[in-house]
């Protein structure tokens, strides 16, 4: 635990290092709804970009180095509800959107390169995506129609659908993740409440199926936690947090309340639980523990550990950035530097060394190791998900 001991230290000095507004304007009902970061291995720019996804349909690139505007992508017609760079070619950028599209754009142009469209016979909306470590496989999750959602999967170089899977939830799939370094495991989350992981070297759904775990209610975030990101973790709408082993099916964390992160002190601010640093959240010794970014509605976030409700501690507050409830963040395990995208629609780096900019001033204008067990039943009460009353 040496080490993770080492790491939490370091996390105190997080602090403000840039921030800066992607909308020009007086941003007014606009905010931020995604970001991606590009990887600099592989990239052509002097400098890593940001992609940051805008309630107003288009996507911002911007500078990581310094947070200064690159360029402005439009296209999409609906909301974007998804960004994410291409893992081997950190060019290309890929976005999902309500207006049942998967783009795919140059981010050295700003262009459209490629358009994936959903099939005319399902007229459903993309709700999720992701891109495999190699690009070739792109996955998008669908909305619920008559309680049908679908994960659709297309060959980077093809424009039709090449398969779909649609018995694994009844509502709307939310959040998808690709493990990293795989182009085989695949998680997903939904409104179901059901968090799924998927092997997709099978032939069919029926195989690919791998674990099943309930959430019990709508699912914000699912991606993949741990050293090894052998972990699958969930946060819900109702700021519930889960952490699930995919190799053994095991329900290694669960939070159940706000009050379990605030702890027995109750000295933590928190009106919700954003997300989790994967790469801090983990098991060892045969404990579990999570390293969790929580926010208040005013703009000010924490990040807390927590192992059990009297074992919660602050690690640091992170106040003078936003002034809106956060949406989205980034955690970079080997720059240790966190990203996060507001309702104010301004973007924050914070960093354990601040830059020499000011940060009052905004900037305007491989295959992991082991394979996961067979359909392991994670829901400790082994009960469907719960039928929700219908939406007004």
């Amino acid at each position: 635990m040496d080490m993770m001991s080492n790491l939490l230290r370091d996390l105190e000095s997080l602090s403000l290092a840039q921030k800066s507004s992607v909308i020009a304007k007086p941003a007014g009902d606009d905010y931020i709804v995604d970001i991606s970061v590009q990887s600099s291995r592989g990239s052509t720019s002097s400098s890593p970009m940001i992609a940051a996804a805008s309630s107003n349909f288009s996507i911002h690139l911007l500078s990581k180095g310094n947070l200064q505007p690159i360029s402005t992508i439009k296209g999409h017609t609906d909301t974007i509800t998804k960004v994410q760079f291409c893992k081997s070619n950190s060019d290309l950028l890929y976005s999902s959107s309500k207006d049942k599209t998967l783009r795919c754009w140059d981010s050295r142009t700003s262009k459209q390169t490629q358009c994936f469209k959903t099939p005319a016979s399902m007229n459903v909306d993309l709700l999720s995506m992701d891109v495999s470590q190699s690009g070739r496989l792109l996955c998008a999750g669908t909305e619920s129609v008559k309680k049908e959602s679908y994960l659709l999967f297309w060959d980077s170089r093809l424009p039709k659908v090449l398969g779909c899977y649609c018995e694994c939830h009844q509502d709307d799939i939310t959040q998808l993740s690709f493990q990293p370094g795989s182009d085989k495991y695949l998680a997903s989350g939904s409104s179901d409440g059901l968090v799924c992981t998927f092997d997709l070297s099978e032939t069919c759904e029926d195989d690919s199926l791998q674990t099943t775990a309930n959430a019990e209610s709508d699912v914000a975030r699912v991606s993949w936690c741990g050293a090894d990101s052998s972990c699958v973790y969930a946060v819900t709408t109702d700021n519930m947090f889960y952490v699930w082993d995919s190799l053994e099916g095991d329900s290694l964390s669960c939070i159940e309340s706000l009050e379990q992160v605030q702890g027995s002190s109750k000295s933590s601010s928190v009106d919700y639980i954003l997300d989790c640093l994967p790469s801090l959240t983990a098991v060892e010794d045969g404990r579990s523990s999570a390293v969790l970014l929580t926010g208040t509605y005013s703009g000010n976030a924490n990040i807390i550990w927590h192992e059990n409700e009297k074992d919660t501690k602050t690690i640091c507050s992170l106040s003078g950035g936003h002034s809106a409830p956060l949406r989205c963040s980034h955690w970079d395990a080997e720059s240790r530097t966190l990203l996060t995208g507001a309702e104010d629609s301004v973007i924050c780096l914070w960093s354990l060394e601040q830059s020499g900019a000011s940060p009052d001033t905004d900037n305007t204008k491989t295959e992991p190791q082991g394979k996961m067990r067979k359909r392991t039943s994670l829901s400790s009460s082994g009960k469907r998900p719960y039928d929700k009353p219908k939406r007004l």
